[in-house]
């Protein structure tokens, strides 16, 4: 049910509106006085706001001023009920953020059209902020893992090195990649090698800190960049995740399986490397490393 605030300091002007309000189907919360509006504005949190402008005390301007200030409040909807359509101050408060206004005395027909056009323009607000940060979540995970993407992983890895360089402080990189993963597509389709992903993301996530950044790069190859981690912390992490994946068994319809792990792990050096992309390069070679001396380990330089 849509909640609506009214907020007038004449108790008539609430009774005869919270009538005509509840009697369309709204869910009425009264207030008396500016302060009182932004008491229960955070209680509340109401979807509208009808907001007389002249009250004593806090005034419906000043009200106005320190709802559309606030992060939290801003996109409510306020509809000033004023004494006259001439009166200044409603162009003052449509300059402030009102979304509309209405005279007294108050023709509810012309109200109730007022606010259902609001509670539309909000709605497709919220929707179009919905649909961004969708689009933006599309654009940086990786859609089976739902971990970073490789342009995600490379944009924050870059960031984080930024902040490294600045206070002089360590950070490493992890590159992983599952060994044999196209024996379990070719042995157990392609689905049991999508719940091998998972269960390798799942290992990673529970194994790393809140801060560091793990991305699926690509295919059954994943990277993690670590701040504030020098060379043993990182090959310490990356030990603790291959011993899991390695006990790790992996059911899948009426078959199970293994998967074991290679990974290179090093740090960024400083006077000697760029860039997140030459780290990560060296971290690849050290991987590959461990592929040749027969996998399932870690090799950190």
């Amino acid at each position: 049910m849509t909640k609506i605030l009214v907020v007038d300091d004449v108790e008539d002007n609430i009774v005869l509106l919270t009538f005509d309000l509840e009697d369309d189907g709204f869910d009425v919360e009264p207030a008396r006085s500016g302060q009182e509006c932004l008491d229960l504005v955070a209680a509340e949190k109401p979807d509208m706001i009808l907001l007389d402008i002249r009250m004593p005390g806090l005034s419906g301007l000043e009200t106005l001023e320190i709802l559309k200030s606030d992060e939290t409040t801003r996109m409510i909807p306020v509809i000033m009920v004023s004494a006259t359509s001439g009166d200044q101050s409603i162009i003052r408060a449509l300059d402030l953020g009102a979304h509309d206004f209405v005279s007294k005395p108050i023709e509810y027909p012309v109200l109730a059209a007022r606010m259902r056009s609001a509670l539309r323009l909000i709605q497709a607000k919220r929707d179009l902020e919905k649909a961004n940060k969708e689009l933006e979540r599309l654009a940086t995970r990786d859609p089976l893992t739902g971990t970073n993407n490789r342009r995600s992983f490379f944009k924050l890895a870059e960031a984080e090195l930024t902040k490294t360089i600045r206070h002089g402080r360590d950070i490493a990189l992890l590159m992983l990649d599952a060994d044999h993963f196209k024996k379990i597509n070719d042995s157990y389709g392609h689905a049991a090698g999508d719940e091998a992903l998972l269960t390798i993301t799942e290992v990673c996530k529970n194994a790393c800190r809140e801060s560091d950044i793990l991305a699926r790069l690509g295919g059954e190859e994943f990277a993690i960049c670590c701040p504030d981690t020098n060379l043993e912390g990182a090959y310490a992490l990356a030990e603790r995740i291959r011993q899991q994946c390695e006990n790790t068994v992996i059911k899948h319809n009426s078959v199970s399986f293994g998967i074991t792990l290679s990974i290179g792990v090093t740090t960024f050096v400083n006077g000697q490397d760029n860039s997140i992309t030459e780290v990560l390069q060296r971290a690849d070679n050290l991987l590959y490393q461990a592929k040749e001396m027969g996998r399932n380990r870690s090799i950190a330089c």
